[in-house]
């Protein structure tokens, strides 16, 4: 198996996530890279090179996502959390990103990742 730089976090070895198979774009994936695949942002589960079958996780309940470190994007619990496209990174900046979710934990501005409630199928 590929590697894998996920970092999913649940209450239950059942918590509630969803995901579906996609081929890896070309250039490949890398596991915990967010992308938004037509209507749905979700996480690469694994590193898979170009063409390869990969899960993308879109739904899950705790899941550890890459955020931008911007000086001006902090996150306290309950927030809601953005997608910016053109980054691969949550924000909090609503205008022209899409909302994907909740922040579960606090993060400053130097964070690398969010926890965040993800809810990536409702991204339209």
């Amino acid at each position: 198996m590929a590697e894998t730089g996920l970092k999913l976090r649940t209450a239950a070895p059942s918590g509630d996530w969803r995901s579906f198979v996609v081929a890896a774009e070309s250039g490949g994936v890398t596991a915990g890279a967010m992308d938004k695949i037509h209507d749905t942002v979700g996480v690469y589960v694994q590193t898979e090179d170009a063409g390869e079958d990969v899960a993308f996780i879109y739904h899950a309940e705790k899941i550890e996502v890459p955020k931008c470190d911007d000086s001006n994007i902090t996150f306290e619990i309950g927030d809601k959390v953005y997608y910016d496209e053109s980054a691969h990174e949550v924000t909090n900046v609503a205008s022209g990103n899409l909302w994907i979710g909740i922040a579960l934990e606090a993060a400053t501005f130097d964070a690398d990742t969010l926890l965040m409630d993800l809810k990536g199928d409702k991204a339209t």
